[in-house]
């Protein structure tokens, strides 16, 4: 009986401790978190872009894409032009100028200098930081032979 009494008692205090210990924790995780400044991170996407890759005034074709982008929003609100609209234009004009000659040779790490400088470049036209980070949503290169075949 005493045993019974004493492991009750055991239980009680070790249930009671715990509780006390994980309303401690999550009061001090709330506090640390209410610290921190919390901008408010939206993802956002591009119309469709599409594209036209010329060489020599010849059309070899087009990159037709869709961007993905994380904005800070107080800082996008500053501006009465929306951040996607930099950022499309942002790529359309990388795409434009550098396209052709990087189709040729194939570089693959293209399309990671394309989304920092697409980030970069939209940031300093608009003078302020508002995209974080530039994702590609869709991405489809139509030769002009491809289009030839669709018509």
């Amino acid at each position: 009986m005493i045993r019974t009494l004493i492991l009750a008692v055991l239980t009680c205090l070790s249930t009671i401790g715990g509780l006390y210990g994980a309303m401690t924790w999550k009061a001090n995780a709330n506090a640390s978190s209410s610290q921190e400044p919390q901008s408010k991170l939206q993802m956002m996407k591009t119309r469709m872009v599409s594209v036209p890759l010329l060489t020599d005034g010849q059309v070899l074709g087009y990159v037709v894409m869709r961007l993905q982008f994380v904005a800070d929003m107080d800082l996008a609100k500053l501006s009465t032009v929306q951040p996607d609209v930099f950022v499309a234009d942002e790529a359309f004009r990388l795409i434009y100028e550098k396209a052709p000659e990087d189709m040729k040779t194939g570089r693959k790490q293209v399309i990671n200098e394309l989304a920092a400088s697409v980030a970069t470049g939209a940031n300093k036209r608009m003078g302020r930081d508002v995209v974080k980070d530039v994702m590609i949503d869709s991405w489809a290169y139509l030769s002009k032979q491809d289009m030839m075949r669709k018509l």
